[in-house]
């Protein structure tokens, strides 16, 4: 019966420790922000950024740093609580026959003796000015920094990941639109050479179109060597320690997102994690400069012995005679120490007017950021409708030149010039399309990894 409650409680607390680490897991899970990346409708980048979520070096360096500082948050407490110590002592005296005490000067002849002491000695520094709470709460505020700054590490990989996959599928569509190019150049080439042998082109030409094909050969190559760059990047992103093949969706699935704003309120700043930690400093570095000020004022620590004391072989070494007990206040007071706390005092002052400095600082640049990100939006958005207009039209051109080549009014040469012309418009469209992408990524990560497609979080 005892095992069996035994093992009960053995399975309770292992599921409670379960329980209490998943809820952990789940409250970092959430910067994720999952519900703003699925608006792209791509399982495929979902799954890239849940991988990260559990392998990315980043964020585990991350979170040790914030459970490095929990430790000193508990390191400061225990600073303020009372110090208890045991220190036994075992000690034996020898002196010579002639030694004398008293006023009368007693002899005691072959005198020695051993003594056990054995006390526990209590300390406690009264915490009458507070400096010591200061001081403590001055850590937990940079633990509240740490964990601000993780919440950043958090929005810019996700960023990264997306920005990365979506570069990637822009380098695919490209470099397939670019072997495109450079076949119909190389069919260009060959019309060009027939067309020389019948004197209807000159050397010169063909010379023209090797150049141009040689150009795009090195197009081509410099796509592959791009690809693998970020499909390297994601990799790591990732943490795939295989750095397997990085799976991702098409061109023509790419959704864009609804809803982006066309103007941002500038208080939407106070959700950047660099703005919060910047005003979080404030107050660790306000703490810190009062905690320094009232460390010049006397401290006053509580002291106490309590134990057994006992001499010859210890046979009455916990008797009740040889009980050790005292209690006393030790004030402590620098009266001169060179102006150390002076000067302690004034830097940490100076510490608090940087923090309000940074602070303006970050609040300055954060609006800076955002109204930059904005305007790039725009200009992206106005970018991509041009792009889809010219590709328009050189579809209608191609289609047009279709028709006159089918009926005899327009030749192959002619025909290949206006496919490529589509190919470079559609070229123009991929990029613009997925510069607009990232610059709402980027939109994204300049306030704080805030759903800006919901009006209600703006």
């Amino acid at each position: 019966m005892k095992k069996n409650l035994l093992t009960i409680f053995l399975i309770f607390l292992i599921s409670q420790l379960f329980a209490f680490c998943l809820a952990a897991n789940e409250d970092k899970r959430q910067y994720l922000n999952l519900n703003f990346w699925e608006k792209f409708n791509d399982e495929i980048l979902i799954n890239n950024i849940e991988k990260a979520f559990e392998n990315n070096p980043d964020l585990k360096i991350a979170d040790s740093k914030i459970k490095e500082s929990e430790k000193i948050v508990k390191l400061s407490l225990a600073e303020e609580l009372p110090h208890i110590n045991f220190e036994g002592m075992l000690g034996r005296t020898f002196a010579s026959s002639d030694l004398l005490r008293g006023k009368n000067n007693f002899m005691i002849n072959n005198y020695s003796q051993t003594r056990f002491l054995l006390p526990l000695t209590a300390s406690y520094e009264i915490d009458i000015w507070g400096k010591n709470r200061l001081r403590t709460k001055s850590f937990k505020e940079s633990e509240k920094m740490l964990k601000e700054d993780e919440r950043a590490v958090y929005i810019a990989l996700t960023s990264a990941i997306a920005a990365d996959y979506f570069n990637l599928i822009k380098t695919d569509k490209t470099l397939e639109l670019q072997k495109k190019l450079l076949k119909l150049n190389q069919k260009l080439l060959e019309l060009t050479i027939s067309k020389e042998k019948n004197g209807l082109a000159t050397t010169d030409d063909i010379l023209e179109i090797k150049n141009k094909t040689a150009q795009l050969e090195i197009l081509v190559n410099n796509l592959e060597s791009k690809k693998e760059i970020f499909e390297n990047q994601l990799s790591y992103l990732m943490g795939d320690k295989l750095f397997s093949e990085v799976k991702r969706s098409d061109f023509e699935n790419i959704t864009l997102l609804n809803n982006v704003p066309e103007e941002i309120n500038s208080s939407v700043i106070i959700n950047r994690p660099d703005v919060k930690s910047s005003a979080l400093n404030i107050l660790r570095a306000n703490y810190e400069a009062k905690s320094a000020k009232r460390d010049i004022l006397p401290s006053f620590t509580i002291m106490g012995t309590l134990g057994f004391n006992g001499y010859s072989h210890g046979t009455h070494l916990f008797s009740p005679n040889s009980g050790l007990a005292d209690l006393w206040i030790v004030p402590n007071f620098d009266i001169f120490d060179g102006g150390r706390k002076y000067h302690f005092m004034k830097l940490k002052k100076l510490e608090y007017k940087r923090a309000q400095d940074e602070y303006e600082k970050s609040v300055l640049s954060s609006i800076q950021e955002v109204n930059d990100a904005l305007a790039i939006t725009k200009k992206e958005k106005k970018n991509f409708k041009i792009a889809s207009d010219i590709f328009e039209i050189q579809s209608q051109k191609l289609r047009l030149k279709e028709i006159n080549k089918s009926i005899g009014l327009a030749n192959e040469l002619d025909y290949i010039l206006y496919q490529q012309a589509q190919i470079i418009a559609q070229q123009k469209l991929v990029d613009d399309k997925i510069n607009y992408v990232i610059s709402t990524i980027n939109l994204y990560k300049s306030i704080g990894g805030v759903d800006f497609t919901n009006s209600e979080n703006l």
